[in-house]
């Protein structure tokens, strides 16, 4: 059963103790709010982003929390086909296999940094950054302080947008009592958009 953002984060349960080998992610630019995914998620992570324009609501998956089951995309034990057994009838869920797990050499991320850190959680600033890509905006619970702290880097202003010119991937923006909201800028969307042009985690698609 659908749930929304704001009933989620208020009894939101603890994230999963370790990384898992695939991530779901929603693409909100297909995903219709049907709900096929969230009733499907054997751990509810899975919650719906209220729009007051119905056709404009869509899901979206907490991937701190998401345990890589295929069960939102396809029924694993019964299909070996990637395209039969369907859950989402819009194919709207990209299934990544996780950077955290095994990391590329170069993230998708490094090119476009030009910030001073030199030891950045690139594969858990990945994960995220995908999200922003594909939806623009990610939650998170108010009081998870590592969570939120992935997002400094991304809301600095040390990402390449021109040669002469830098700009931050998101900012933050109002949320709620248990959740804090950041949305990508539109320089950020831009750089987002070369980030993962050719973004090679996809699997299932």
């Amino acid at each position: 059963m659908t749930i929304s953002v704001t009933d989620y984060f208020e009894t939101r349960k603890a994230d999963r103790k370790k990384e898992t080998r695939y991530l779901a992610v929603i693409n909100k630019d297909s995903c219709t709010s049907c709900n096929s995914c969230a009733t499907q998620c054997p751990v509810d992570c899975i919650y719906e982003v209220v729009s007051n324009i119905p056709s404009e609501s869509y899901h979206q998956i907490d991937t701190s929390r998401c345990i890589g089951c295929q069960m939102c995309y396809r029924i694993p034990a019964e299909s070996n086909d990637h395209y039969n057994l369907e859950i989402c009838p819009w194919n709207a869920i990209d299934m990544l296999h996780n950077p955290n797990v095994k990391p590329d050499e170069v993230s998708a991320l490094e090119p476009y940094y030009r910030g001073t850190e030199s030891d950045l959680p690139w594969p858990k600033l990945e994960e995220y950054a995908y999200q922003f890509f594909l939806d623009g905006e990610v939650f998170l619970p108010v009081g998870e302080e590592d969570l939120i702290a992935f997002m400094q880097p991304l809301a600095a202003d040390v990402w390449f947008l021109t040669p002469d010119e830098n700009a931050p991937l998101i900012v933050e923006v109002p949320g709620g009592n248990d959740f804090v909201r950041y949305r990508a800028t539109e320089e950020g969307r831009a750089i987002l958009d070369a980030m993962f042009e050719d973004y090679d985690r996809i699997f299932l698609d």
